[in-house]
């Protein structure tokens, strides 16, 4: 038998069959069942396994409850008078509320004696601001102040005080700037310096010196006090009369004259430039808002003619007397800026004084 597939359509119908008969034997082929590749996984066992019961907790013997003894209420104790001035210095100030004195001292037995204490204690509290000598100076300290426009708390600028006591002589430096965006649209740099002897009767400067940095240029004053011959000579030229107890109108922020019961009180300021005599008003507990809470102070009003600038000081009672807030008036009795305080740093050791012992 010849199976040569000599022509093109033999190949095709041979194709063409073999095709069919693959098919017919898919549909048609016995199910054959092929063994799983993978093994099959040991069965699990589960075994339930009670917990073992917790120590039963001794029971407290039980307490026998016998009948509370009829107590005699003690005798009262006789009544001891109390000179007013005796309970007043005993009972503690609203100022000084926290300190450990305050804290430790007596309480007077009567009701009614204690319901006025606050009251005589606070007035107590305003005469000791009214002392005649202000409190002692630290060695160091550093105030920080935030500078905002008029009374608004839209802050324009920062200021920093520093105040340094050795061997008898201080300095005190201050630096005022804009910040934030200000500083963007006007650049303003003020720097004052004032040094000099810091003796029993506080600060007596001897040397004033101010700078003033702008974009438009840079303009410095300064000023010498010569106590010896009782002249203000001042720089670049000039000389004044120095009336006693001057002080500039930076040291005039930490020494002020004493307060003792008045109202007002008249000091001797320089600017750099020249002298005058500032007149000021005295408010005593005034209490002001504060980044350190709220502060019992003193208020200085500067008495200011119209089309003049105006000045107001707050001096925190019980922070030595610092200044904590200052506000400035325009010529046109407008308020121009504000600096409030925001941190206080103060050394324990005292400034030592040239003429007297701490």
């Amino acid at each position: 038998m010849n199976f040569r597939l000599d022509s093109v359509s033999q190949r095709i119908a041979f194709a063409f069959a073999i095709s069919v008969l693959l098919h017919a034997l898919l549909l048609w082929e016995p199910n054959i069942q092929l063994k799983p590749l993978k093994p099959e996984l040991p069965p699990l066992f589960a075994r339930l396994v009670a917990l073992p019961s917790a120590p039963a907790k001794p029971r407290k013997p039980e307490r026998k409850v016998q009948p509370a003894e009829q107590k005699t209420a003690p005798e009262a104790a006789p009544r001891v008078d109390v000179p007013p001035q005796e309970m007043l210095s005993a009972a503690s100030a609203p100022e000084a509320a926290d300190t450990p004195e305050a804290a430790s001292a007596p309480v007077a037995a009567d009701t009614s004696e204690a319901a006025s204490a606050p009251a005589q204690a606070e007035q107590l509290a305003a005469e000791a601001v009214n002392a005649a000598e202000r409190p002692p100076l630290p060695r160091e300290a550093e105030l920080t102040f935030a500078i905002n426009k008029g009374t608004s708390k839209f802050r324009i600028g920062k200021a920093v005080h520093s105040l340094e006591i050795r061997d008898g002589h201080y300095v005190i430096q201050a630096v005022t700037k804009t910040v934030g965006l200000v500083s963007l649209f006007k650049s303003f740099e003020l720097t004052q310096s004032s040094s000099g002897s810091y003796t029993r009767y506080g600060l007596q400067p001897e040397q004033f010196l101010e700078k003033r940095q702008e974009r438009s240029g840079t303009q410095s004053n300064a000023v010498e006090f010569s106590r010896a011959a009782q002249r203000a000579i001042f720089v670049p030229g000039g000389e004044k009369p120095l009336p006693p107890d001057t002080q500039d109108i930076l040291s005039v922020l930490y020494q002020f004259p004493p307060l003792a019961n008045t109202h007002m009180a008249t000091v001797s300021v320089s600017n750099g430039k020249k002298i005058e005599n500032y007149d000021f008003e005295i408010t005593p507990n005034e209490e002001i808002d504060s980044a350190l809470g709220k502060l019992l102070t003193v208020r200085l009003h500067k008495l200011h003619a119209p089309n003049e600038e105006g000045l107001d000081i707050w001096l925190a009672q019980e922070y030595r007397l610092f200044p904590v807030k200052m506000r400035y008036f325009d010529r046109n009795g407008e308020v121009a800026g504000e600096a409030v305080i925001t941190g206080i740093r103060v050394s324990d050791e005292q400034g030592a004084r040239n003429d007297a012992v701490n």
